[in-house]
């Protein structure tokens, strides 16, 4: 198991990298671009990029990307839809250039459209994303909290969402323990009763965890993200999901709300006790 954090490539990718392992991660993410940008303007820095990539390489560091919050592959204004699909395809050659081999995305909002009507939206743009890259760099959908119209709350419409498109192996899922803990599908002191834990199908596509504590309650459906072992999961809870069995070879980022990313060394450490180590 790895445990690591998420760290801003605003300076470079060189430089998070560097920072990264100057934190004591085992394994960072860094956002593709900026998280409240769905186009994009810039050129990738292929120097920079390649730099950052033998560095972690070197270091035997794991690196995800994670999407732009923006992005809605499910909207149901074909517009934004083809929006989204453009800025994912884009976010794809930045964390090939990097040697990344994964980009997280949360799954869309159906804005009032339906369940239904948004699995087959998603499941056309994820088709268009696939057809139109030939990167190999994997989508990662994420689970979410459920606020407003928000899909992806339980492993079974995770699985509807991908279930039969073409290059399974490009497709895949990245759990975030608030969300699943807030939209009420996951009982952190009994993660065995969890569908994430029991469905051969999901947990062989299931690459990475967000480990986030939270400041809501189960149910509450808010994506409100806790210190590690100062929200409602708790340092109980917490350790339960960092010691299943199940789970024990894959990532987990935390994305826990510190001041500052110098913060991360202390929210790992206290993982790592968690863990007995």
């Amino acid at each position: 198991m790895r445990i690591g954090c998420h760290v801003s490539v605003a300076g470079g990718y060189l430089k998070a990298v560097n920072r990264a392992q100057a934190l004591g991660a085992e394994c960072f993410q860094y956002f593709s671009k900026s998280p409240r940008m769905l186009r994009f303007n810039k050129k990738i820095n292929y120097d920079d990029a390649v730099a950052g990539r033998d560095r972690a390489a070197e270091l035997g560091l794991v690196t995800l990307a994670h999407a732009p919050y923006l992005i809605n592959l499910a909207a149901p204004d074909d517009g934004l839809r083809r929006a989204s699909v453009d800025a994912l395809l884009w976010d794809l050659q930045v964390a090939h250039a990097r040697g990344t081999p994964a980009v997280v995305v949360h799954c869309g909002k159906h804005v009032g459209a339906g369940v239904p009507a948004a699995i087959d939206r998603m499941r056309t743009s994820l088709a268009e994303v696939l057809a139109g890259d030939d990167t190999g760099v994997q989508v990662l959908l994420e689970n979410t909290a459920g606020q407003g119209t928000e899909m992806g709350t339980t492993v079974e419409e995770l699985l509807a969402l991908v279930d039969g498109l073409a290059d399974q192996r490009r497709l895949g899922f990245c759990l975030d323990t608030q969300h699943a803990f807030a939209s009420g599908v996951l009982d952190p002191l009994q993660p065995d009763g969890f569908a994430g834990v029991r469905a051969p199908a999901f947990r062989a596509r299931l690459h990475a965890i967000h480990l986030n504590d939270s400041k809501v309650e189960a149910g509450h459906r808010a994506d409100r993200h806790a210190l590690v072992g100062q929200g409602h999961l708790g340092d109980a809870g917490l350790t339960r999901l960092v010691t299943e069995p199940s789970w024990q070879d894959l990532p987990f980022y935390l994305e826990t709300p510190v001041d500052d990313e110098e913060h991360y060394r202390g929210e790992m450490a206290h993982v790592r006790h968690l863990l007995g180590r």
